[in-house]
């Protein structure tokens, strides 16, 4: 399947909507522009919408008779969502028939009417094959604890809170490594193995044992191998693979995974769940004699807390006005005179300027109040991630676009562009309403449309590089799930053209303005911020979701 990760997520919420019975007008014009252009999204459309069918039906037989539901609502809610989605899965199979015949093959060729196996739609993977990148810059992931490490080749060995680059091949000689993907999952590697950093959302195992444990936001996460191809649906599982490329073994340990048999394109793919099993060879598919065994072994793959470097940061509340300034919660950074004091701009009553938040009290932007704080470090090309939640009313405008968190840079690098957090006002370039992130002349964009009237949890991580062509990387996450990751710098650009505007709003964060060059726009953003937190690192996804669940770094 050649869908982009950025393709999956958008395809993944799609298909979630129509789960949750919460689909919109725009969305669905959106997934019908899908199922009637790509074979591709047909297949992962059929399959996600079968998996949640038959969960759905599965679940309704379990609350057959539930004493704390006697008059069977919850089952008739189940059924009417079954119902919804396979009405949905109608659609989709109407649309694959009508254009069955006109669909062309990647190979150039189109694909005849007589040759369509149901089995063939189904078996096809739910995350995309990601060839490996020339980019060496391109990370994905990161080597976050050891123990007993030694690497098959020391010129190639990777040191602890090391990055992973996609398409990189770690060869463990001896001893344990964990993995932690951007995505939020981790894959604890016992040596001897060789794994593939494919993607933030996708391994291979060529051989040797491995453990992977996936949260929730982090579902669909694949594990390949020349037998089997494993997508886990929010888990932990096992994975064996012998030296020779010609059997695998699976091993679920929590929640369920959909593992697809490589000997056999045509077999359905099979749901392994909870102290399930199965060995995948190129005879076929069988039944691990020693499996009980083979749990028992499992717990050595377990390692000591994750790496974590202290944490310098800065924490607004939102909870109390002082003056006309919200203070500011700091620890392990320097933010000069001030004390990161947030100044509130405004023409009207300060008291307008708060509601109820996610956490107590949060702020409230109207489209004209703005708020400024000094914070020195900002403007430099260094780690670091902004952390908030935020919620934007339905009826926010295009013009209501610019920009929740913003700030200049102080950098050749970067010249006179500043970065600036905000939701997408260009359909051209990605979805109307996702979260963006602008820097320079590049721009990452998420796939979750903000403007429901509902608190979302935002993370952007900003880690430097050693490429002279692409100074800076970008990793979104939207209620913790890795959301659109920052595109190269357009070729010809000016980024590395010095501006003698470029300090006039470095050292300067700003909230609920556009900044140009020389200070605040006429732009504002509407909506409402909480708990906002800038950190003097890259955080990790777990790290992430901690933060969105306690509040605390």
């Amino acid at each position: 399947m050649k869908l982009t990760d950025a393709e999956i997520l958008e395809l993944n919420d799609l298909c979630n909507s129509v789960v949750d019975g919460t689909i919109s007008d725009v969305q669905q014009a959106k997934l019908a522009q899908w199922l009637a252009s790509s074979l591709d999204a047909r297949q992962y459309y059929i399959r996600s919408l079968g998996l949640s069918a038959s969960l759905c039906h599965h679940a309704a037989e379990m609350q057959t008779g539930d004493p704390a539901d006697p008059q069977g609502a919850g089952t008739e809610k189940v059924s009417r969502r079954t119902g919804w989605i396979i009405g949905w899965l109608a659609i989709a199979a109407s649309i694959a028939v009508a254009l069955l015949v006109i669909v062309p093959n990647r190979d150039g060729s189109h694909v005849s009417g007589g040759n369509t196996g149901g089995g063939n739609v189904a078996s096809a993977p739910t995350v995309p094959i990601t060839q490996p990148t020339t980019n060496e810059n391109e990370f994905v992931a990161r080597l976050t604890n050891a123990r007993d490490c030694e690497w098959a080749n020391n010129d190639v060995a990777v040191p602890l809170g090391g990055r992973l680059r996609k398409g990189q091949q770690i060869e463990l000689a001896k001893g344990f490594a964990q993995i932690t993907f951007d995505s939020g999952a981790q894959v604890v590697l016992q040596g001897p193995a060789s794994l593939d950093v494919d993607s933030a959302w996708k391994a291979t195992l060529a051989r040797g044992t491995m453990k992977a444990s996936v949260p929730p936001q982090a579902v669909g996460f694949s594990v390949s191998n020349p037998t089997v191809e494993v997508v886990d649906l929010g888990t932990e599982f096992t994975m064996f693979a012998d030296a020779s490329g010609t059997a695998a073994e699976v091993l679920v340990l929590k929640g369920e995974v959909e593992a697809a048999p490589r000997a056999a394109p045509d077999q359905q793919p099979i749901v392994l769940r909870e102290n399930e099993s199965r060995r995948f060879a190129a005879s076929g598919v069988s039944a691990i004699a020693d499996s009980g065994q083979r749990f028992g072994a499992l717990s050595q793959l377990v390692l000591a807390e994750n790496l974590g470097a202290p944490t310098g940061y800065a924490h607004w509340s939102f909870d109390e006005i002082a003056g006309s300034y919200f203070k500011a919660d700091v620890s392990r950074v320097s933010v000069g005179a001030s004390g990161a004091q947030m100044e509130i701009v405004t023409d009207d009553s300060l008291a307008a300027a708060q509601s109820a938040g996610r956490h107590h009290r949060a702020v409230k932007f109207d489209g004209r109040l703005y708020a400024t704080a000094a914070f020195p470090g900002m403007s430099a090309n260094l780690p670091h991630t902004v952390v908030f939640w935020a919620k934007v009313p339905k009826d926010a405008t295009l013009s209501n676009a610019y920009a929740m968190v913003a700030w200049g840079a102080n950098s050749e690098k970067f010249g006179s562009h500043p970065f600036q957090i905000c939701w997408n006002r260009n359909p051209s370039e990605g979805i109307v309403g996702a979260l963006r992130t602008d820097y320079g002349r590049g721009f990452a964009i998420g796939a979750t449309p903000l403007r429901d009237g509902r608190w979302h949890h935002i993370a952007v991580v900003f880690m430097p590089t050693t490429d002279p062509n692409r100074p800076i990387e970008v990793r979104q996450y939207v209620d913790g799930r890795l959301e659109g990751e920052g595109t190269p710098d357009k070729p010809g650009s000016d980024i590395f053209m010095k501006s003698k505007y470029a300090n006039a709003t470095s050292g300067t964060i700003w909230l609920g303005c556009r900044v140009g060059t020389t200070g605040p726009r006429a732009e504002r953003f509407r909506g409402e911020m909480d708990e906002l937190f800038i950190a003097d690192r890259a955080l990790q996804p777990q790290e992430i979701l901690r933060l969105m669940s306690d509040n605390e770094l």
